[in-house]
């Protein structure tokens, strides 16, 4: 039954599992419901079984689906121990560095510290990855993951750059938005992938997101429809006070506060490439550290 199934078409079957949907497995693996759709039944066919129930509540694995999902579990798990064995070889020059981080940090504030840390170790090739959702180290699915959030959970070990501060921004050109009048005012704000961010929860309970003109996958799309004038939006500090063409509507919100970190696998902390990035990432931050937590001067007009 396995002569003709791929490793990609394992993947695909184990994140259906996971999802319980195509819709979420299109979000994970960033591919088009139709082409998983069609891929699936390809799968199926070339097996001769079905892998999945269709139900209301979504696609629940059959007992052929889930053998082959603890098949796929079980490859993913020893090509991790592989990876992880020859990440632990410290003597092993150079190598590849995976990196995942949002689309938010790769849009200014990181790609200077990249290039500034390749300069410095030019036998190392970065390989970025950009996710609103958290790519699992544990599972070796990245090396490196630089984002928001607070103290990592085991087996992985971080270390904290700074506080991550956000507010709410308008366009220059938007007139009377004021931090009384939020319900009155056209709303750009991100869909249900973010729908986990503290600013998210908030403007939930105060009815406010799902009135909104626009809803998005990303932050970076927020910023792009506040600036053009369509409505304020939610956004970090260090992406809302490095554009000119807009402003805050209100000083920071202490309860949409935050923690930046680099976070890494227990297993792959002496790495050599890996400590080092560390070590850059933490000095190359220290000037940039008033822009994450919004102390940015003059940030409001």
């Amino acid at each position: 039954m396995l002569d003709d199934v791929s490793w990609d078409d394992l993947r695909i079957v184990r994140a259906i599992g996971r999802e319980g949907s195509l819709t979420g497995t299109a979000q994970a693996l960033g591919a088009s419901h139709s082409t998983l759709f069609r891929r699936l039944q390809r799968i199926e066919a070339g097996m001769g079984v079905k892998l999945f129930h269709r139900t209301r509540a979504g696609y629940v694995p059959t007992s052929a689906g889930e053998d082959l999902i603890r098949v796929a579990d079980g490859i993913d798990r020893e090509v991790g121990a592989m990876r992880s064995r020859l990440g632990r070889r410290e003597a092993w020059p150079g190598g590849v560095l995976r990196i995942t981080t949002t689309d938010t940090l790769m849009h200014k504030v990181l790609p200077p510290l990249l290039a500034n840390f390749h300069s410095r170790v030019l036998d190392v090739q970065l390989q970025v990855t950009t996710s609103n959702t958290m790519v699992k180290i544990g599972e070796h699915e990245a090396d490196v993951a630089i984002r928001a959030g607070g103290r990592p959970p085991d087996p992985l070990v971080g270390r904290k750059l700074c506080g991550l501060e956000t507010t709410i921004y308008r366009s220059r050109r938007l007139r009377g938005a004021t931090a009384d009048r939020l319900s009155s005012l056209p709303r750009v704000a991100v869909d249900d992938t973010l729908g986990h961010l503290a600013s998210s929860r908030w403007l939930d309970e105060q009815g406010l997101r799902q009135g909104a003109v626009l809803r998005t996958n990303s932050l970076v799309n927020v910023l792009h429809m506040v600036r053009a004038g369509l409505g304020i939006g939610v956004l970090p500090c260090y992406l809302g006070d490095q554009e000119p063409g807009i402003c805050r509507v209100c000083p920071p919100v202490k309860e949409w506060s935050s923690e930046l970190w680099v976070l890494t696998h227990v297993d792959l902390r002496k790495v050599p490439r890996v400590r080092r990035l560390f070590d850059e990432l933490y000095a190359g931050t220290r000037e940039l550290v008033p822009l994450f937590e919004g102390h940015a001067p003059a940030p409001m007009v």
